[in-house]
């Protein structure tokens, strides 16, 4: 987990609060894929809003835009859910005194904001074995996405023949109905709906798993052996170490820890 490491994509890694790690996480072995509204971002968490569009001269004065807006956004989000983890910058070198600005779980800015600010966890998980269980226990049921998130600044003013994520396609609505065409406007445009951010979020190098339910009821998977290794924050305390190494107990989980002298992040060898 921190030796000799120069695959980039071998690790994904978890921002959470000691409490949640110890009630929830690793007490049932599970990671939560929770409602997609329930994100911080706003592009996420607010309904989104649609214009209209023909090919065909159709008359698109019978749509009402909150309306249909109301319903594709709806079908879209409050089903949805997702589970957002942080990856490493590559490339990396294998030695772990200059990757270690690079790697995932040494990002301080995410340890305060969803470590508790440093007094947290942050969970590193396998990703190939993470993907095989999430595979097993919910692709069977639901549709599953993955990937990583790309960051692009879109303007308000859009080109609609470019920028057709948010352009309701009347000629196939009215030729398909409403059913049909929520699996084709997502099977176009998935990627700019669930798979794009503003610039400002790229320092969290986000890789995410998106499922379509059939209800907002968050998921659970259960993660196995695919949890190799847990950093504990620089202000993570003694008693919550304990009680996470009792619950890791040969698991086989590597156990870290980070701590900052002066302006600079080291790991507690102890």
């Amino acid at each position: 987990m921190i030796m000799n490491v120069t695959d980039s994509n071998k690790y994904l890694y978890h921002y959470t609060d000691a409490g949640t790690a110890i009630d929830w996480i690793l007490k049932d072995r599970t990671l939560k894929l929770g409602p997609y509204t329930g994100t911080n971002d706003p592009k996420e968490r607010k309904g989104w809003l649609f214009d209209f569009g023909t090919n065909e001269g159709r008359d698109l004065g019978k749509y009402d835009r909150n309306e249909y807006s109301s319903w594709l956004s709806g079908e879209f989000k409050n089903k949805t859910l997702v589970t957002c983890l942080t990856r490493d910058t590559g490339p990396l070198t294998g030695n772990h005194m200059f990757d270690i600005f690079k790697r995932g779980f040494c990002k301080p800015r995410m340890w305060a904001q969803y470590g508790d600010k440093h007094r947290g966890v942050c969970l590193v998980f396998d990703r190939e074995r993470l993907q095989q269980r999430i595979d097993a226990q919910v692709a069977p049921r639901f549709p599953v996405l993955s990937g990583p998130v790309e960051y692009v600044d879109r303007g308000i003013a859009r080109d609609l023949f470019e920028d057709q994520q948010y352009l309701i396609n009347v000629d196939v609505l009215e030729t398909e109905g409403k059913e049909e065409y929520l699996l084709l406007h997502l099977h176009k445009h998935y990627q700019r709906l669930f798979f794009e951010k503003m610039t400002d979020w790229k320092d969290e190098n986000e890789w995410r798993w998106v499922t379509f339910s059939e209800s907002a009821e968050p998921l659970y998977v259960r993660f196995g052996n695919a949890l190799v290794g847990l950093v504990f924050g620089d202000e993570t305390t003694q008693e919550h170490r304990e009680q996470i190494l009792a619950l890791n107990h040969n698991r086989g989980v590597h156990h870290e820890g980070l701590r900052w002298k002066n302006c600079s992040p080291w790991f507690d060898w102890k």
